[in-house]
């Protein structure tokens, strides 16, 4: 895959992420009074986060980004913040969305013990503006994963698995489910990935799952029936 094929799905992403919000707003009347509309809001912020790394990326708006005292700029805290606020939010609509109380403890101490994770890790092990958060990228995404499983699990105990494909946190649950479960072996050496030479290319794969998981998002506002 040449440069400029992968530039091209690394540019298209902010653009799938930006359609699933406007249709997630569209659609805001079928959710609007579950814990789901936190998800809208999310997406906006992701968006509008993505946009703004791009176009200071894109205009090498140094002043804007962290600069070390070897005078190197980053632009990873942005980044960082996102991951961090996206993970709490989705630990939280799960959390609210699942009914069965052994479930739900173990989601609210996901949400607790990754915070916690969180500031040892700014504060001991990853220069919060020097690295992307890979290891709580990681933690994060393991607690994600199996909060999405307890969600299924519920969903096959229940009336609901009858209409399933019509439930919208179905559908954002099986997008989160290839993003992240996807992302996980990338994440665990990325720092290392992106001083490689040449090796750029397997972040094909990366981009390639997050414009699938917001496609199915787009897909889940259209489709699904009002909650």
């Amino acid at each position: 895959m040449d440069n400029i094929s992968l530039s091209t799905f690394r540019h298209f992403v902010p653009f799938a992420e930006l359609l699933a919000a406007i249709m997630g707003t569209i659609y805001f009347y079928k959710y609007k009074h579950t814990s789901l509309k936190y998800f809208l809001y999310l997406l906006w912020y992701i968006t509008i986060t993505e946009f703004f790394n791009w176009y200071i990326d894109e205009n090498h708006i140094i002043s804007l980004l962290y600069v070390d005292a070897k005078g190197k700029d980053y632009n990873y805290w942005p980044i960082n913040i996102l991951d961090t606020v996206s993970f709490l939010v989705y630990y939280y609509i799960y959390f609210k969305w699942i009914t069965i109380k052994k479930f739900k403890f173990w989601i609210k101490n996901f949400a607790i013990l990754y915070v916690l994770l969180s500031i040892l890790n700014w504060r001991f092990i990853q220069n919060f503006f020097t690295e992307l958060q890979s290891y709580l990228f990681i933690v994060g995404a393991i607690f994600l994963i199996i909060s999405v499983l307890f969600y299924f699990i519920e969903l096959l105990r229940s009336e609901k698995i009858v209409v399933f494909h019509k439930n919208l946190l179905f559908w954002v649950s099986i997008g989160l489910l290839i993003y992240y479960a996807g992302n996980i072996p990338f994440a665990a050496e990325f720092n290392g990935y992106a001083l490689i030479s040449g090796i750029h290319d397997l972040f094909l794969i990366v981009y390639i799952l997050a414009i699938l998981m917001y496609l199915i998002f787009t897909f889940g506002f259209i489709w699904s029936k009002k909650e």
